[in-house]
């Protein structure tokens, strides 16, 4: 007999609130990982007047992931309150939509278009090396966070949308001081009880309608240049460059995407492509500056890699960059910028003795299973070395399948490659040209969740190299 949500082990909670008095809603995937540890992979918690199913098993989660998206969705509530908000797209399509979208936004995030597009990349990366020199020229306490997302927003916006936009080298006012606002508003109303925004505004509700409108302008912006684009050249309907092209062309032509979608599927992009990436960049050099012994193997296969260049300046020596992926990877394991997903049934399920309702809420911690020991050796270590080939005996447990920052099963994030990509040209950049200093302590560097899991604001100093 499976085992029910009635009958799963979970914390006390106190009438009306549950559970929700026991952490911040910044310290969510804490409080959850560590009831984890304390209940076991599979537990209830309640937050408000909500049940939740939580599972933190890597086998679980990897075959509710790979059942995804006829058994298992996004949470309803999340695809309504990100609708409510003009975005729908890719993200939080469902069913033969997600098809849909899935195929057209692939075409622009695959090898060929990062290969086409990567001299245009590549003006990114020189654009912050020459931030960073002069950064390292003052010796500043340097906000670094601030740089990378402008970075990711930069190639972002030319890759998928065909639009060189610089502002690594703009003056306030930018569209990522817009960005900044809006995840962790949506987030936040995401997990309310109630929707207390519609009932009262909040100064940071302000702040977020505004922020919003300022990015629908930059995406009407772009819809209309691409527009403009395929009525200029006629030919790109058939063999669109980028992914505002293949939408405006599905749009136009087989009527299966909606100029909603279009710009649904440009602000999911947008959004999601800048944060997720800058963030794991962040945590890396978080990482990298507190393991001098890490620093010095990047700084050798940088030196080794890009000779006497200051970057990577061709495409298909991004593979030589072996130790550079390997602390990727160790930091992308440690600090996932997605730790927990929000999900339910679509349909009544039995899964490794455990029944799961149609319509129940569940979230699965997708970052527990990697800070096992059962999963890792020595888990909580920084130890890129695991992941070299031929270093196994240096981790004798290494469970890749626990690893999931980029999900899993046939909803993986289609931007996996650029992600890496981008990481590999601004990691292999730094080392190569500067020494690393954390200014901040690393212990006031705390993980906040606001849909993705970004560090607090932190500051580092650079120096450069003398070769």
């Amino acid at each position: 007999m499976s085992i029910t949500y009635k009958a799963l082990p979970g914390p006390k909670g106190i009438p009306f609130i549950g559970n929700l008095h026991q952490f911040k809603l910044s310290g969510l995937h804490h409080f959850l990982e560590q009831c984890a540890i304390d209940y076991g992979n599979v537990f209830k918690v309640k937050l408000g007047p909500a049940n939740f199913t939580i599972v933190a098993h890597p086998e679980m989660i990897q075959q509710i992931l790979k059942s995804r998206p006829y058994q298992f969705r996004r949470m309803a509530k999340m695809d309504k309150i990100l609708k409510q908000e003009g975005v729908h797209g890719l993200f939080n399509a469902e069913g033969d939509d997600w098809k849909v979208h899935r195929r057209i936004v692939n075409r622009g995030l695959n090898i060929k278009h990062q290969k086409q597009y990567f001299s245009s990349i590549l003006k990114s990366v020189e654009r912050l090396h020459k931030k960073m020199n002069t950064a390292a020229e003052d010796q500043f306490a340097y906000p670094v966070q601030d740089d990378l997302m402008r970075f990711t927003v930069d190639v972002t916006t030319s890759l998928a949308f065909g639009f060189e936009m610089n502002t690594l080298e703009q003056k306030g006012g930018v569209i990522q001081e817009h960005m900044e606002k809006i995840f962790p508003m949506i987030f936040k109303r995401i997990n309310d009880p109630l929707p207390w925004h519609k009932i009262y505004r909040t100064k940071d509700d302000k702040a977020y309608d505004k922020a919003f409108d300022e990015i629908e302008k930059y995406v009407e912006g772009y819809i209309k240049a691409g527009r403009q684009r395929l009525k200029d050249n006629p030919e790109l309907k058939a063999q669109p460059n980028d992914i505002l092209e293949a939408l405006i062309a599905a749009s136009d032509e087989e009527e299966v995407i909606t100029d909603r979608e279009i710009k649904g599927n440009l602000l999911t992009l947008l959004l999601a492509g800048e944060d997720t990436t800058a963030h794991s960049l962040a945590w890396a050099l978080i990482l990298i500056c507190q393991h001098p012994s890490v620093l010095q193997k990047l700084q050798e296969e940088a030196d080794r890699v890009l000779c006497i260049e200051g970057f990577l300046s061709s495409y298909d020596r991004h593979e030589l960059l072996t130790y550079t992926e390997a602390v990727i990877h160790e930091a992308l394991r440690l600090k996932s910028v997605a730790p927990l997903l929000l999900l339910e049934p679509l349909e009544d399920i039995e899964m490794e003795g455990y029944s799961f309702e149609k319509g129940a809420k569940m979230i699965v911690l997708t970052r527990a299973g990697a800070l096992q020991d059962d999963n890792f050796t020595e888990s909580k270590r920084f130890n890129p070395d695991r992941w070299l080939v031929g270093q196994n005996s240096k981790c004798p447990v290494h469970h890749i399948s626990a690893v999931m920052p980029f999900g899993a099963g046939p909803r993986m994030c289609p931007g996996k490659h650029l992600a890496l990509l981008e990481m590999k040209l601004v990691l292999s950049m730094m080392a190569k040209n500067f020494s690393l200093e954390l200014v901040t302590p690393a212990g006031d560097i705390q993980e906040n969740l606001a849909f993705t899991m970004m560090p607090a604001k932190f500051d580092i100093r650079l120096s450069r190299r003398t070769l």
